[in-house]
């Protein structure tokens, strides 16, 4: 019986991934999981990895959450698969055995094909780099598979959350784990493209900032109605005119969250954010959820990873939806300041950010697996890998940071010597 390259592709995966793989190249499997913060940037990771030939294929479920990897490393077969949840998952699937089924997540399927668009080829604009993309996936073309390294925002002791109402999330002890702080990831401040200016009573266009202890009262829900820090709102039938009233509609992470963890720490320090969910505090499992809320609702504030932006600029799913504001003067990517854009996150004059944590068990997955592992850690710790992957205009690597800090709410230590790049 004769059979197509794509079948036999699409078999040795599914034998693969049964165990089965009798004649067909054994595959090194490396499943990654956690934070939702870092899906972009940890899903331009494999790419790095992979030989250019034949081309590496990334696979993509329609909400994005999913991504999975499968190409040829030093020549021999590997995949790379990502869940993007939460981060408190980055860190409670590794504190079980890989045995235990409560260490499993769901990852894309990529043997299955239920609403899959592709394969196009594309090439990563900064180096050239192709691959065959497939997008679309159905989100339920699922398979459920041990945990081998998880990603989080921010360290264990971070995790002190609750919301909505019954939602709580207590001190995780990481402790146990093997944990390296891989790269730097800032988070934004987002508001709804109807969020404008009052200029004597009529739009003075889109508002330059807010103060972190004005995001306080927001979040508390002290302050309900943009018109009370002075601001209004438009709608798209009447650009030209504000509205009587603009209440505010906030669009908040769940308990277990890196990045509302990160909010918590460095921003939310005198309050804490409302517990009650209802039409105008919408609470998100991922940032996906967060970047649809903003998206839909003009009068919204929210916060998401500094990388969304892309969604909101010209060309993006969402573009015009909203934008991003300063948080004490500060932004974690201002591209006014060409070729420093990353200069308020990097000189310690914008505080919402982390170390985004890499954890893994200290006994072995396998050295094929450990081997893998090691290489995906130590590459996403580079300032190379920073310059050459699409998220890297947005995060940062340690290298390039002119501060640091021993725990996610600082305080921040300026490293030694002048910094000119901070004027």
């Amino acid at each position: 019986m004769k059979f197509t390259t794509q079948y036999m592709t699409v078999l040795a995966g599914a034998l693969a991934l049964t165990g089965l793989a009798g004649t067909a190249q054994a595959q090194t499997v490396l499943n990654i999981g956690g934070s939702s913060a870092a899906r972009n940037f940890m899903t331009d990771i494999p790419l790095n990895l992979c030989d250019p030939a034949p081309f590496p294929n990334k696979f993509a479920s329609a909400d994005g959450n999913k991504i999975t990897w499968t190409c040829n490393r030093g020549g021999l077969p590997v995949i790379m698969r990502y869940s993007a949840t939460g981060s408190s998952d980055g860190v409670n699937k590794l504190l079980q055995p890989a045995s235990n089924p409560a260490s499993n997540m769901l990852f894309l399927d990529h043997t299955l094909t239920t609403g899959c668009t592709g394969p196009n080829v594309v090439a990563r604009p900064s180096d050239g780099k192709q691959y065959n993309n497939t997008t679309g996936c159905n989100n339920a073309n699922t398979i459920s598979l041990p945990v081998h390294l998880g990603a989080s925002d921010v360290q264990g002791a971070s995790f002190h959350q609750a919301g909505p109402l019954g939602t709580t999330v207590s001190p995780l002890d990481d402790s146990s784990l093997n944990s390296a702080v891989a790269a730097i990831v800032p988070f934004s401040i987002y508001v709804g493209k109807g969020v404008v200016k009052d200029v004597a009573g009529a739009p003075g266009g889109p508002i330059a900032g807010l103060s972190r202890l004005e995001i306080e009262r927001i979040f508390s829900k002290q302050v309900t109605d943009w018109k009370q820090l002075g601001f209004g709102t438009v709608t798209d039938g009447a650009p030209g005119v504000l509205e009587a009233t603009s209440p505010i509609t906030l669009c908040m992470r769940s308990a277990g969250s890196g990045t509302k963890a990160a909010f918590d720490e460095t921003v939310m320090i005198n309050s804490t954010e409302t517990l009650l969910a209802n039409a105008t505090s919408v609470f998100s499992s991922s940032s996906s959820g967060v970047l649809t809320c903003v998206a839909g609702n003009r009068r919204s504030i929210g916060y998401m990873d500094a990388d969304q932006v892309v969604s909101f600029n010209p060309g993006g799913a969402n573009a015009g939806l909203g934008y991003t504001v300063r948080l004490d003067g500060g932004l974690a990517h201002d591209p006014a300041l060409v070729g420093n854009e990353k200069r308020d996150l990097r000189c310690g004059k914008y505080a919402y950010w982390a170390g985004e944590r890499l954890n893994r068990r200290t006994t072995s997955e396998g050295a094929a697996i450990d081997a893998l592992s090691q290489a995906f850690v130590d590459n996403t710790s580079l300032q190379a890998t920073i310059s050459v992957i699409p998220t890297g205009a947005y995060w940062a690597s340690d290298e390039e940071m002119f501060v640091s800090k021993n725990v996610d709410k600082g305080p921040l230590i300026w490293k030694a010597g002048a910094h000119p790049e901070c004027r």
